[in-house]
């Protein structure tokens, strides 16, 4: 008979509500519980489309005989750590600081009080029964040995961290050092380890390093950018990118695919196109986002209401089987000698399923494209590799449509407000780099409608994560909702214009500051108050999304900036101070709070475009400043915000006639009046900046 997850709304407990185990969700009853049985507690953390969860789950969760040593001896509590990331972050703590790495599943055993006293990801059968034997006889015999255990791992989880101090002088030396260790040069990509591998895209460093203008560094970026775009990892015929690379060359992907990876590498390829002159980059970054509005959308009862959290590793015939192209099925798709062709530019040759030594089918690597196992420059017409590339274009819409009649991977349609942030902050960068007219309007709209929808998750007592669904109340934002989405508003209004979006990022991270805020400057993940956490924790490094307090900090620089408002400026240096030791330890950690230190050191970079909304040299103006790719420039339409008391309007509300006026802080350059005019003055910035970084150690006051 389902569990006590029946009746829960989120995809990931539905799967585990027909399974043996008794399990639970989080919540004060399951403590309770334990309380009065006198068992130990398992918190088992995992999210819906984490191919290892699948595996556990049947392997030991949907066995009868492992389910009832587990209901005999524990509490069984299942959390999604998508509705749970302050659940999830205490526990993977705990998991690392035990075994010295992390990931899902997550499997935490805790006394009645939620204190870990062990904690490990995935184990196969045997060996997992074989721990709960063992801890269930600790626990009967040995108990102060858990209670030490429990008190000391709770102990380092409590640990306030370190005082507040400056931001070293010379961060960028660090940061590159640490690069430079983990650097891969045969398989561009950063990766510690004698395999570097697994392999992970590193979403929040390519923006740093492409604002940086320095130019080893620069061509780092451009180097992975290109990478990661032909290789496995980039889910080519649908658009879009997978989770990480399980090999060193980024071939052989773990095939989930998730909005927050989707969406800040739509970011980077988008800025990294229009920058570097690189069409390629441009294309992977509009496939991207038509990817998130083809296969993402989710719409109820005929209402749009944001984009799907993630794609399921796994697919019903077998990890890997949607997103493999057999030759024989590209012949059969595109024809004999187009799918020969295409075979060969894109490494696919025959091959068959290997079995793993978990017992498990593999899926065919070869049968994955991967063109950079393959000679591109030879094979390109004289040699021309971005020909070569644009080429393939014209058949993904067909092996789109032959792809469709196979049986598609599950999809969490969580909606959740951080990661629909880092789409709007993709919907943005696209609608002003995509390169077309058609994909700055599709863009353009997305963004608009995308925005509308996270606004109104902002209600009278607070911004909501997840709204509720099934009867059930919903989930209040975490940090990462409310950094992402004040950097995401920001990032909206410099390509839509409307004042209404830095209102409401206003509102958003007051609301922050009066909820969050911590006494050092920094913030905590959630409200004061929770008794079923045993700790309030706090999120100081990027993870695989942008630290919240961190994007936070971003989005509050690009508020001070535009409205001149002290308080912004003294939220973000609140952060920097409270984060300035683990910057010290680990700058590449940091990455988006080290964008912010950047912009902030370096002062506002306004463009204020005057003249009526529907003239044309108004118009030709705004778009000559949105294609342009200085980093952390602000845009503002004087025609729309004509009546907002910001500091960059001040003695210009008067101003009629078309015409740009560029300031970088507190210098100003000669107003320009038409597009030609305007991209000399853009080029004027740029060499000022650049002479500023020659001036300038650390990237704390590079600009």
């Amino acid at each position: 008979m389902p569990n006590a997850l029946a009746t829960s709304a989120s995809p990931y407990l539905k799967q585990h509500a027909d399974n043996p185990v008794a399990w639970q969700p989080w919540g004060e009853s399951a403590f309770a519980e334990a309380r009065r049985r006198d068992v130990p507690v398992l918190v088992s953390i995992g999210y819906s489309t984490c191919h290892w969860c699948h595996v556990m789950a049947h392997e030991s969760f949907e066995d009868a005989q492992t389910a009832a040593l587990m209901n005999a001896h524990f509490v069984c509590i299942k959390v999604d750590r998508e509705e749970h990331p302050e659940v999830d972050a205490i526990y993977m703590d705990a998991v690392q600081a035990l075994t010295g790495h992390g990931g899902w599943p997550l499997n935490a055993f805790t006394d009645a009080d939620g204190r870990p006293f062990h904690a490990l990801t995935y184990l196969p059968r045997p060996a997992w029964r074989k721990l709960l034997d063992h801890l269930a006889a600790l626990w009967a015999g040995d108990r102060a040995r858990i209670a030490k255990a429990a008190e000391q791992i709770t102990a380092h989880l409590q640990d306030a961290g370190v005082a507040p101090g400056a931001l070293p002088a010379d961060l960028w030396s660090g940061l590159e050092q640490g690069l430079a260790r983990a650097w891969d040069g045969a398989a561009p990509g950063w990766a510690y380890g004698e395999a570097k591998a697994p392999k992970f895209p590193s979403s929040q460093v390519l923006p740093l390093l492409l604002d940086s203008g320095r130019a080893p560094v620069l061509r780092q970026a451009e180097l992975v950018l290109e990478a990661m775009q032909d290789a496995g990892l980039h889910e080519r015929v649908g658009g879009g990118f997978h989770r990480y690379s399980v090999d060193r060359h980024w071939r052989l992907p773990h095939f989930e695919k998730m909005l927050y990876d989707n969406a800040q590498l739509i970011v980077a390829y988008a800025r990294a196109g229009a920058a570097l002159g690189r069409p390629d980059f441009t294309r992977t970054a509009v496939n991207a986002g038509d990817y998130l509005l083809r296969d993402l959308r989710v719409v109820e009862d005929g209402v749009f209401r944001g984009y799907a959290s993630a794609e399921d590793a796994d697919d019903p015939d077998g990890e890997g089987s949607f997103y493999a192209w057999p030759p024989a099925e590209l012949a059969a798709a595109l024809g004999a000698a187009t799918g020969a062709a295409l075979a060969a530019a894109w490494d696919i040759t025959p091959g068959t399923r290997p079995t793993s030594a978990h017992g498990h089918l593999e899926p065919i690597v070869s049968h994955i494209p991967h063109p950079r196992g393959t000679a591109l420059a030879r094979l390109a017409p004289d040699g021309d590799v971005q020909a070569l590339r644009a080429s393939w274009e014209v058949h993904l819409p067909v092996l789109r449509a032959r792809r469709a009649a196979r049986p598609r991977p599950g999809r969490d349609d969580k909606v959740l407000t951080d990661q629909n942030a880092l789409a709007l902050e993709a919907f943005a960068a696209l609608g002003r780099h995509c390169g077309d007219e058609r994909g700055e309007a599709r863009f353009t709209a997305a963004c608009s409608e995308l925005a509308a929808v996270l606004m109104a998750r902002h209600h009278a007592d607070g911004l909501i994560r997840l709204p509720g669904a099934a009867g059930q109340p919903a989930r209040p934002a975490y940090i990462t909702d409310y950094g992402a989405l004040v950097t995401g508003l920001c990032a909206a209004f410099d390509l839509l214009g409307e004042p209404a979006l830095i209102d409401a990022a206003e509102r958003v991270a007051d609301e922050a500051w009066t909820r969050l805020h911590a006494d050092d400057g920094g913030f905590y993940t959630t409200p004061a108050g929770r008794t079923d956490l045993v700790r309030r924790g706090r999120e100081q490094t990027d993870n695989a999304w942008p630290s919240g307090q961190n994007s936070l900090a971003l989005g509050c620089v690009r508020l001070a900036a535009l409205t001149g408002t002290g308080r912004w400026r003294a939220l973000a240096e609140g952060v920097f101070s409270a984060s300035a030791a683990i910057v010290a330890q680990a700058p590449s950690a940091c990455a988006t709070l080290l964008r912010a230190a950047v912009q902030a050191r370096r002062g506002a970079l306004i463009a204020v475009v005057a003249g009526a909304a529907d003239d044309p040299a108004t118009v030709a103006l705004l778009a000559t400043c949105r294609r342009a790719t200085l980093p952390g420039l602000v845009i503002v339409p004087l025609a729309t915000c004509r009546e907002r008391a910001w500091a960059c309007l001040d003695g210009r509300r008067d101003i009629d006639e078309a015409q740009v006026m560029l300031c970088i802080g507190t210098t100003c350059l000669l107003p320009a009046r038409d597009p030609e005019a305007l991209t000399l003055r853009l080029v004027e910035a740029g060499r000022r900046l650049a002479e500023r970084r020659a001036e300038r150690s650390g990237v704390a006051e590079a600009p």
